[in-house]
């Protein structure tokens, strides 16, 4: 597959490019939205359930939430986006042929070019945020984190991406699907809270939490920060899981998309 979209890089890039510029024409603040929206958010979630929930539980509460907006963020734009990919580019696939796969990937590097600067962000706020010790050789886990992101996003996206041109019942199914993702994930909470509920029920089944990969993958990227942390804690195997099923969905909703894109020009 990835041999033969790197024969159409340049198209690529051209994609890629049109993507990035086209998502903030006409707007006063242009690419700094990348960063203002997170910093928003953060605003809103601290302000909103700061006191709702204990801040002891977590060091530096407002980079923590930002800690989990930037990934989701990313998945949650290129799966919104990447659901339209072949749906919202007719005149393309109609005209010239060229692998198929290109649209979803294209919106997955396009949000990724956003994920860079946003992320960064996350770095001066850490270095300047008082109490908060940072250990740098954590930062050797980023790139396996961001890896395992990107498999498991590309996978949804393939998948998505070609079945909504089927059923377009599939757009509204994933924006709903999004909204309650984000609470499924320990991004306005920290995972300690599982284990410290007072329910029984809820101390009992938490391991069923970790099977939500963006738990996993929001986590890791949590423990960057707060390696020592109980904040942090997922078991390894959690994300040995992680790791198979993201590389099984990313087989599998690969062939889905080569066998459904053969009708994809009669069909759009």
């Amino acid at each position: 597959m990835f041999a033969d979209i790197m024969k159409y890089k340049e198209l690529l890039y051209f994609l890629v490019h049109k993507e990035v510029r086209i998502r903030y024409r006409n707007s006063i603040f242009g690419f700094l939205w990348t960063l203002l929206e997170p910093l928003g958010l953060m605003a809103i979630y601290a302000l909103v359930f700061g006191e709702i929930l204990n801040k002891n539980l977590v060091k530096a509460y407002p980079l923590f939430i930002l800690m989990g907006l930037i990934p989701w963020t990313f998945f949650n734009n290129t799966l919104r986006r990447g659901t339209k990919a072949l749906s919202g580019n007719v005149s393309l696939i109609k005209k010239v042929y060229f692998p198929r796969e290109i649209f979803p990937i294209t919106i997955l590097l396009a949000n990724l070019v956003n994920f860079v600067p946003a992320f960064i962000l996350v770095f001066v706020i850490a270095m300047f945020t008082p109490g908060l010790h940072l250990q740098w050789y954590q930062l050797i886990y980023l790139p396996g984190a961001l890896l395992l992101q990107c498999l498991f996003t590309l996978a949804c996206t393939f998948l998505v991406s070609v079945l909504n041109v089927y059923y377009r019942d599939v757009e509204f199914i994933v924006n709903l699907m999004l909204r309650a993702w984000m609470y499924l994930c320990p991004i306005i909470y920290p995972v300690s809270l599982l284990g410290a509920s007072k329910s029984d029920l809820v101390r009992e089944f938490a391991w069923l939490y970790f099977l939500n990969p963006m738990a996993v993958i929001i986590s890791m990227y949590h423990g960057i920060f707060y390696p020592k942390e109980a904040v942090t804690k997922i078991p390894p195997s959690m994300i040995i899981f992680v790791i198979i099923l993201s590389l099984l969905l990313l087989v599998f909703s690969w062939w889905i998309f080569k066998r459904l894109n053969r009708r994809v020009g009669e069909v759009i």
